[in-house]
């Protein structure tokens, strides 16, 4: 039997046909006729086998990735400031008011009003029917065969899978639902957020095109070290945490949590007011005497004690016997952490760009990589600039909003190119949100004229019939055509009329 063929390969393969080794028929050579024959139908079965593959490789390598050679030092406004500082800081005041303000006004998981609003919706259904409801969609025995559940082992689950996770959730309890103080808290290690309590994944068939692997349709985001939440409940075993965190709602491993009081609050505000410090490329926290005291990765911030020659000395928090927080400095390099915010200049871009590129694709932050959002989330960050963690919601933190739902797509690429703001306008399109960087010249046309280009991580390109993907699977710097060279059946992002979607979101104050 012919092994399925990946694409790059075909071509190679093709040719090695075409010019065949000997090949014994009954002690003698095929007679050339035969020789045909046997390639056209070798040549058929590649074709038929490329044809009902759901994945393939996007030759990425054809386009360049190199941030200098789009980012150009040489560029007049390399070192611009693309914001005003006092936008600049609005933007900061809201970022701090995210993560750490208690009063009235917070939108921090230390804010009893914004618990208050989290516990029970603006649809009336409190959270712990909202969890009932979660598990109840996803219990899909006998049901829909695209719907139906399956592990890691490519196996659906059975109803006592469902079953065992329902009792541990324990929902009929007796939790409460008003704000309780002693029921702040944060993180003490990197959280992987679950929609359920389980690190089982949850997979659609993977013969569905954008089902399988990596979407683990029960891994929400991560929640990183020193991040603020709000404990909800336990799971029956203690094992799993129902929280709220700035940017969703969701289980994490007790283990990786610690309650805070009034008195650690403080001191963190106060570090918080004296400075911040956000890292920009995934290295180590290394405690005063060399211990490890865990990862920074990009999207991650820490009150600032202490700026030193080499390193920023940071607080980070930890755990103590009875389960609440203490603070305990670690080193953090200045070559992966800056001081926020950032002055938000291509230049600047350009750094965070380049410590980012070719990551893989990280559906929900899994093995701490990023998706779309996350990634345009962590990219914002040093500059102070608060992002949602969903692309659906991301829209809300800009200053304006143009809807070109029912703009052709030759209509929308015209307004991007003209009307865009380089490095300030995110694109959102149905599940998927990226940024523009800027008009250049097309690589792929001889006539060369203007494109607009983008920073994203993407997961790939589907068809037009949605039956397959070319995977791109990183962060890329990728151009925005109407036609890709590799296959005129590739959807564009220009191209969204089947669900019509396309906004940009301009994040500057002009």
């Amino acid at each position: 039997m012919l092994d399925k063929i990946n694409i790059e390969d075909s071509d190679m393969i093709i040719s090695q046909l075409q010019s065949p080794p000997s090949i014994l028929f009954h002690g003698r050579r095929k007679p050339a006729l035969i020789r045909v024959i046997y390639i056209t139908f070798l040549i058929c079965v590649i074709n038929f086998t490329l044809a009902d593959d759901l994945v393939s490789l996007f030759p990425i390598g054809h386009y360049d990735q190199n941030i200098s050679h789009w980012i150009k030092p040489s560029d007049p406004d390399y070192n611009k400031q693309l914001i005003s500082p006092k936008y600049q800081q609005k933007r900061f005041a809201e970022f701090i008011n995210h993560y750490y303000i208690t009063n009235a006004s917070g939108q921090s998981p230390w804010s009893s009003e914004f618990v208050a609003k989290q516990m029970v919706p603006d649809n009336g259904k409190n959270i712990l029917d909202l969890e009932f409801q979660i598990l109840t969609d996803f219990y899909n025995h006998d049901n829909d065969p695209k719907k139906i559940a399956y592990g890691e082992n490519f196996r659906p689950y059975a109803a006592n899978w469902y079953q065992k996770i329902a009792d541990n959730m324990d929902l009929e309890d007796d939790t409460s639902l008003r704000y309780t103080a002693k029921n702040r808290g944060i993180a003490v290690a990197n959280l992987y957020v679950r929609v359920l309590p389980t690190n089982d994944p949850l997979f659609y068939s993977h013969e569905i095109a954008g089902q399988g692997y990596p979407f683990d349709n029960l891994q929400e985001t991560a929640l990183f070290i020193g991040m603020p939440l709000y404990i909800i409940k336990q799971t029956y075993d203690k094992a799993w945490t129902l929280v709220i965190t700035s940017d969703v709602i969701g289980w994490v491993e007790t283990a990786g949590i610690a309650r805070v009081d009034n008195k650690f609050i403080k001191n963190w505000q106060k570090s918080v007011n004296k400075g911040l410090v956000a890292s920009i490329k995934q290295d180590s926290l290394i405690g005063k005497n060399g211990q490890f005291r865990g990862i920074a990765y990009n999207g991650n911030c820490f009150p600032l004690i202490k700026n030193n020659l080499d390193n920023y000395l940071v607080l980070v928090p930890a755990v103590d016997i009875n389960g609440y927080a203490h603070s305990i400095l670690a080193k953090l390099p200045k070559t992966s952490a800056v001081i926020m915010p950032l002055a938000l200049t291509p230049h600047n871009m350009a750094i965070i760009m380049q410590n980012q590129i070719g990551k893989p694709y990280g559906w929900g932050n899994m093995f701490f990589d990023y998706d779309c959002s996350a990634e345009t989330k962590a990219l914002f960050m040093p500059f102070g600039i608060y992002l949602p963690r969903n692309s659906q919601y991301q829209f809300k933190s800009g200053t304006k909003v143009v809807q070109l739902d029912q703009f052709t797509a030759k209509a929308r690429e015209e307004y991007l190119i003209a009307k865009g703001h380089k490095f300030l306008t995110l694109i959102q399109v149905p599940g998927h949100i990226l940024l523009y960087i800027g008009n250049y010249a097309n690589p792929f046309s001889k006539n060369h004229e203007s494109i607009a280009m983008s920073y994203q991580n993407i997961w790939g390109l589907r068809t037009k019939n949605n039956n397959s993907r070319s995977v791109i699977g990183q962060s890329v710097i990728f151009p925005l055509l109407t036609k890709y060279p590799e296959n005129d059946e590739f959807v564009s992002v220009y191209d969204q009329k089947s669900k019509g979607k396309f906004r940009l979101i301009y994040l500057d104050d002009e």
